[in-house]
């Protein structure tokens, strides 16, 4: 699968000496209100229509050198975008693309969770509206 925020490629959906996606987590939230009814034997409740997306997962990614890791671990927060649409890729057995957008995409948190060597392995949390199937409005 392929991820990117805006124009920032996340991963490029190799495994073995790339940039691979790993520990892939949708949590979705209806948003609903409960409503305590007075003397009412039940609550009330309303669909309220908003959806909340989470998505979590975790990047590995090997560098040429150890050089290389150590810039890119001290490099990436101010490079990695906080905000934007975020692209979801991936790729039917017969070669067709399936494309799906987060709107109103942010990133809430990305962690350095291990460094071995030139092997890097961050986790990202984002956070947004509903899973499109079309490129979001701004």
């Amino acid at each position: 699968m392929l991820v990117s925020i805006g124009n920032y490629a996340l991963c490029d959906g190799t495994r073995t000496g790339g940039v691979g996606i790993t520990r892939l987590h949708f949590r979705v939230l209806r948003k609903i209100q409960i409503a305590d009814i007075f003397r009412a034997e039940e609550v009330e409740t309303f669909d309220r229509g908003n959806r909340e997306t989470e998505v979590t997962f975790e990047i590995s990614r090997t560098f040429p050198d150890q050089e290389a890791a150590d810039v890119f671990i001290l490099q990436h927060e101010t490079t990695l975008p906080s905000v934007g649409i975020v692209t979801f890729t991936a790729f039917l057995p017969n070669g067709q693309m399936v494309v799906r957008y987060l709107a109103g995409g942010k990133v809430r948190l990305h962690e350095l969770v291990e460094q071995i060597g030139v092997t890097t392995r961050h986790q990202y949390t984002i956070v947004g509206g509903t899973i499109q199937s079309t490129v979001p409005g701004n």
